[in-house]
C-alpha cells in the first residue's frame, strides 16, 4: 500500500466512516449471524451493509457454491436455489455470462472441476477443514489414458474450441457438442474406464470431445480401456472442496489491493454500484456482504470503498462477486436487501450456507428440506426425496399415518412408530422405527439399501456423508 493510500485509510477509520452494526446480530443458525450497518460512502450518500458471519467450523456448515438449476449455462433466483438446497442463508455468487449464465473463471464443487477457463480471476475456495484460500489459481487437466499417454485438456464444460479437447462433466446437463467423443465411466479408486460415448455422459462420469488436430488423439482410444482425470493444483489448494472465481481481490493481509484493472475490470463496473463481496476474518470466521445501491436509502460503493469496508469488518483477506442488480442476500425465506433490478435477478450461480449432513445418490448431491439425524447409532433420512430419486412413486394415507413406496412390481408400507414395515408383503424389522420430523417421514438409511436394492454407504473421509449408489445388489456400510 502507499503511504498516500494508507493516510486515507487511516482518515477514514478515525473519522468512523463505516461504524459497529447499526443492530444487534441476529443467530440464523448455529454458527451463523446477520447484522446491517447504516452509514455513509466516500461522497457522503448513504449507504446500508448487509453481514453475514459464518462459522466454517461449525458442525455440517458448508459455503456451497451453487449453480442455477444445477447446471451450466442455467439460471435461477437466489429464493429458488435456497430453497430447494436447504439452505439457511445466501448471497449471489461470481460473475457469469447475463446471456447464457455460464461462469467467469473457475468453479469447484465436492473437490472436482465443474468449469475451467483460460480467463485468469482471484480464485476463492474452502478446504474440508472450512479454510478460506484466496489466490490466481490456473488449474492444468490432464487425461491419462492407458496406452495412449497424458492428453491435455483446455477446459472443463467449455462451449465447442476450433482446435482442443474439452471435458464435460454432468453439471453441463444438456446434450454435448458435437465431435470426436471419448466417454469416461467411474471405476475403481478414482479411475475411470473408456466406455461407449452415443449415450451421454455417465452418471459420475465424463465425456472428452476433441476439435481439430486434437480430435485425432482420441480416434485410437479403444473402449475398455483405463483412464484417469488429474487436475494440478498447487500444493496448498490440493485439500480444496469447494471454490469459485470472483474479482477483483480486495484485501490482503489486512491491507486494501487495488486489482481491479488488471483483473480485466473496466468501464461502469468501477463505478459507484451494489456490490457483494466474501472474506475471513483473523478467526476464521467468513464474512458474506451485501451493499445495496443506485437507490435513495444506499447509493452503493466503488471497488476501492468495498476493500475499506471489508477491512473494517474485520477481513484479512476479501475477494469481489458479482455485482449490481446481482447482489443480493437471501436469510429465513426472504431476501433482505433492496436489488437495484427492483426483483430478482436469475443468476448463473450463488454461494449458499447450508447445514445438513450431505447425501449423494449416484455421485449427485442430493438436497434435503428436513436435514438426516442419528437417532440410537442410526442414520434417519427423509423418505420421499430419496425414494422418488431412485424412481419409486410415494403415497401418504394420513388416517393410517402409513407411506406406500412402488417401485416397479415392488411395494414398500411403513407405518409411523412402528419398528417394522411391509416389503412385498413380507415383514422386514428396521433398526430404529420411521417417525415424522417437520412434516417429512424419516427412515433409517439401512432401510433404503434393504429395499431399493440401493449400496449406501456412510463415509467420514472428509468430514461426514452418505453415498447411495445404484439400484442392484444392494448393501449398507453404516
Amino acid at each position: 500500500m502507499t503511504a498516500r493510500r494508507w493516510l486515507i485509510y487511516v482518515c477514514l477509520s478515525l473519522s468512523l466512516l463505516w461504524a459497529l452494526p447499526a443492530a444487534a446480530a441476529e443467530q440464523v443458525a448455529p454458527g451463523v449471524r446477520q447484522w446491517q450497518v447504516q452509514k455513509t460512502n466516500w461522497e457522503g450518500k448513504p449507504l446500508k451493509v448487509f453481514v453475514l458471519e459464518v462459522d466454517p467450523k461449525q458442525k455440517f456448515t458448508e459455503i456451497r457454491p451453487v449453480l442455477g438449476n444445477d447446471g451450466i449455462g442455467k439460471k435461477e433466483t437466489l429464493s429458488s436455489m435456497a430453497e430447494r438446497t436447504g439452505a439457511v442463508a445466501a448471497i449471489n455468487g461470481g460473475f457469469f455470462d447475463t446471456g447464457t449464465g455460464v461462469p467467469v473463471g473457475n468453479l469447484f464443487i465436492d473437490g472436482k472441476a465443474e468449469y475451467i477457463s483460460d480467463i485468469l480471476r482471484t480464485t476463492f475456495g474452502f478446504t474440508y477443514q472450512g479454510e478460506m484460500k484466496v489466490g490466481y489459481l490456473a488449474p492444468r487437466v490432464t487425461v491419462e489414458i492407458a496406452g495412449i499417454g497424458q492428453l491435455p485438456v483446455q477446459g472443463i464444460n467449455l462451449s465447442p474450441v476450433s482446435d482442443g479437447l474439452v471435458l464435460y462433466t454432468q453439471a453441463w446437463d444438456k446434450s454435448v457438442p458435437e465431435g470426436t467423443k471419448v466417454a469416461l465411466k467411474p471405476a475403481e479408486a478414482g479411475s475411470y474406464k473408456v466406455v461407449d460415448a452415443s449415450s451421454g455422459i455417465p452418471a459420475g462420469g465424463t465425456v472428452l470431445v476433441g476439435w481439430g488436430n486434437a480430435a485425432n488423439q482420441l480416434r485410437s482410444i479403444t473402449t475398455g480401456s483405463s483412464a484417469k482425470i488429474v487436475t494440478d493444483l498447487p500444493t496448498d489448494w490440493n485439500n480444496l472442496r469447494h471454490g469459485l472465481s470472483g474479482s477483483p481481490i480486495l484485501v490482503e493481509n489486512g491491507l486494501p489491493v487495488d486489482q481491479a484493472v488488471q483483473e480485466g475490470l473496466w468501464g461502469t463496473v468501477l463505478k459507484v454500484a451494489p456490490r457483494t463481496a466474501v472474506g475471513v476474518t483473523s478467526q476464521g470466521k467468513i464474512l458474506l456482504v451485501v451493499v445495496d445501491g443506485r437507490q435513495e436509502k444506499s447509493a452503493g460503493v466503488s471497488l476501492e470503498e468495498l476493500s475499506y469496508l471489508m477491512i473494517d469488518l474485520g477481513a484479512v483477506q476479501a475477494v469481489g462477486l458479482d455485482g449490481g442488480g446481482s447482489s443480493e442476500i437471501w436469510v429465513k425465506g426472504q431476501i433482505l436487501n433492496n436489488p437495484s433490478d427492483k426483483k430478482e435477478r436469475p443468476l448463473g450461480n450463488g454461494l449458499l450456507v447450508i447445514q445438513q449432513l450431505p447425501v449423494y445418490v449416484d455421485g449427485k448431491r442430493l438436497y434435503l428440506d428436513v436435514p438426516p439425524i442419528i437417532e440410537q447409532g442410526r442414520t434417519l433420512v427423509p423418505l420421499r426425496k430419496i425414494f422418488e430419486r431412485l424412481g419409486a412413486e410415494i403415497d401418504w394415507n394420513e388416517e393410517n399415518k402409513t407411506v406406500l413406496a412402488t417401485k416397479g412390481e415392488q411395494t414398500i408400507e411403513l407405518t409411523m412408530g412402528q419398528a417394522t414395515c411391509l416389503v412385498n408383503g413380507k415383514k422386514i424389522q428396521l433398526d430404529v422405527p420411521a417417525k415424522i420430523i417437520n412434516g417429512r417421514t424419516m427412515v433409517p438409511m439401512r432401510f433404503v439399501g434393504e429395499t431399493l436394492g440401493a449400496t449406501v454407504n456412510y463415509v467420514t473421509t472428509n468430514g461426514p456423508a452418505v453415498y447411495i449408489e445404484g439400484v442392484q445388489g444392494g448393501s449398507v456400510n453404516e
